[in-house]
């Protein structure tokens, strides 16, 4: 499944993931450098009047793939900040 952020604010420490998703690119879970924090809201208004956040998402860039990827937090496996 595709993830998607309906909101997002930049990262600018210098934060390493990985998950333990295996997207069907067959090059692995996903490993490098968050750029942004998201979340998304859930669709049914009626229930949700004020978009409360339903979860959050990291958008990672992975040098073995052509784009960053949005990456839900229960997939992480490790986080890193370096300074």
């Amino acid at each position: 499944m595709e993830h998607h952020a309906d909101f997002a604010v930049p990262v600018t420490q210098n934060v390493h993931v990985t998950t333990s998703a295996q997207p069907a690119d067959g090059h692995g879970p996903i490993t490098g450098r968050v750029i942004a924090l998201g979340w998304w809201t859930q669709p049914e208004t009626a229930d949700d009047p004020d978009h409360e956040p339903a979860g959050t998402l990291y958008l990672v860039v992975d040098e073995r793939r052509p784009r960053p990827l949005w990456v839900r937090e229960g997939q992480l496996t490790s986080v890193e900040i370096n300074d």
